[in-house]
């Protein structure tokens, strides 16, 4: 087949990118993260982002260690779009429409062809309604709060609130809100290690082997 899409989707936390990166190394997947997408333009224009602006935005991409690169003005972007600033700005950019649209065309766009493992909040749902594989990961609140808190060494009550609030507003958001997609295969990470939840979803692409 000329495109296999696994899309992964789920709340802050429950361990999306993660699980993504390790398919993309193990599997021969190439990996997207859709949250990307929305950092860059956060990191470009700030919160002063129009449809004229977006329409003459420009990026180039590139495939490094299995995931897909950002490349603007000739430079990398994907390590200057962790900070916390562009993450805020990105989450307030993503409920206009015109930004998510340009965003999901343009992932569509980019895996035309090949093997593609997909994370965001929309990706089966939204933007991949047709993947061959769908998955979901959720975990508890107080699990996902802990796995940030010892990624970043942040407060833990303080990260806790912060992603609660995250859930409320992605489930209940006007646009392409968190759903489990329709087929989706849904998996509770609280209690499962990666090799755990990496072991479920290779048994899922059994079927689709060459």
């Amino acid at each position: 087949m000329d495109r296999f899409v696994l899309t992964i989707d789920g709340p802050a936390g429950s361990g999306k990118s993660t699980i993504a990166k390790l398919l993309s190394r193990r599997e021969g997947f190439i990996h997207i993260n859709s949250g990307m997408f929305y950092r860059a333009i956060a990191f470009i224009f700030g919160e002063d982002v129009s449809e004229e602006k977006l329409l003459n935005l420009k990026f180039s991409f590139d495939v490094k260690d299995g995931e897909m690169v950002l490349v603007y003005n000739g430079k990398l972007l994907n390590e200057k779009l962790q900070r916390e600033e562009v993450g805020k700005i990105a989450s307030k950019i993503a409920k206009k429409s015109f930004v998510r649209d340009f965003v999901n065309k343009l992932i569509r766009d980019t895996a035309k062809s090949g093997r593609f493992v997909i994370d965001g909040r929309d990706c089966g749902s939204v933007i991949f309604p047709d993947a061959q594989v769908k998955v979901f990961l959720d975990a508890s609140l107080e699990e996902r709060a802990k796995r940030r808190a010892t990624q970043t060494n942040e407060d833990l009550d303080r990260i806790k609130e912060e992603i609660r609030k995250r859930d409320e507003q992605d489930k209940n958001r006007d646009i392409a809100p968190l759903i489990v997609p329709d087929g989706a295969e849904v998996i509770d990470t609280t209690d499962l290690s990666i090799e755990d939840v990496y072991k479920r979803i290779v048994q899922l692409l059994e079927g689709f082997k060459e």
